[in-house]
């Protein structure tokens, strides 16, 4: 039988790299949802050029709607028998931040810590509390935050930080509640990502965390998916684990390196947190908030919420 997913914030970015991996190598429907139409279209014209047994439906949804979102959640309710996977990847913090680069918090709009929040911790919460009904009813579900690395140390601003920090407590604590219900709630975090907004050397591609989505909800067995519940995965942890990569890393290099970098974010997260540990120094925010950074951000610059 089909299985059937949905993933928020599929117009770009890592949401679009998962939406396309889930339809055209995982013969996923799966129901794409973004503000941008034209850029969902495009995307289910690529997806149907692929002549797979998958099918990607572009939903235009504004996620900082919840009246919208209630539309959403009740027309695929009716619709679908049961939704397999929730895939929570919509995020504006990006594109509120780069402008700023630089600045301290006080310094940067109230817009910024907003855009961080609204559309990434809360979107993704209204999002899960509406869906989350029909996986109980049929007994079984999983359910992905898309975070980052930055809710274990400062990185980039306060705002962002905070987001990352909620997103990955998010999936614990509903994951506590569901556990009854055999729904599971996972937190993924991807290393610095090559996209549409996004420029980080040797970054992950798109279809690279798509197939770590894809892994999780496909390749990974019941013991797997019990012991990561309401736990952060790391995207390089799952490649090393069931064996993919990028299309263009044929000798798995990138990989490697990739283990390698993510090694000091590991440990910060097996160890108390800085806000835990009285003997943690503070780091200078200037580290990875300054104007250079902003380059890392290109897609971003010019954007507007």
């Amino acid at each position: 039988m089909t299985k059937t997913a949905i993933v928020t914030g599929a117009s770009r970015g890592f949401g679009r790299g998962i939406a396309h991996v889930l339809a055209t190598e995982g013969n996923f429907k799966v129901f794409a949802t973004a503000r941008n139409k034209s850029a969902l279209d495009a995307l289910k014209d690529e997806v149907d050029s692929f002549k797979c047994d998958g099918e990607l439906i572009p939903y235009v949804l504004d996620q900082n709607n919840d009246e919208d979102v209630k539309k959403f959640s009740e027309e695929i309710i009716l619709k679908e028998e049961k939704i397999d996977l929730l895939v929570n990847s919509a995020y504006q913090g990006l594109v509120a931040m780069t402008p700023h680069f630089g600045k301290p918090f006080w310094e940067r709009p109230i817009s910024v810590y907003d855009g961080h929040m609204n559309v990434g911790v809360r979107s993704s919460y209204v999002m899960s509390k509406l869906i989350v009904p029909s996986m109980i009813k049929n007994n079984n579900g999983l359910i992905l935050q898309i975070s980052s690395y930055g809710g274990f140390f400062y990185l980039f601003d306060v705002g962002y930080g905070v987001a990352h920090a909620a997103m990955d407590r998010l999936s614990c604590d509903m994951a506590i509640e569901l556990k009854e219900h055999n729904v599971r709630a996972i937190t993924l975090h991807p290393g610095g990502g090559q996209t549409e907004i996004t420029a980080f050397p040797d970054g992950e591609s798109p279809k690279f965390v798509g197939r770590a989505v894809y892994a999780l909800i496909e390749k990974a067995d019941d013991a797997f998916l019990s012991k990561s519940n309401g736990k952060t995965l790391f995207t390089i942890d799952l490649a090393k684990k069931f064996d993919f990569r990028e299309d263009y890393d044929h000798d798995g290099s990138i990989n490697e390196a990739r283990y390698e970098s993510s090694k000091p974010a590991k440990e910060m997260m097996l160890k108390a947190l800085p806000q835990y540990d009285s003997e943690s120094p503070l780091p200078s925010f200037k580290e990875t908030n300054n104007s250079g950074f902003a380059d890392l951000f290109p897609g971003a610059k010019n954007k507007k919420l």
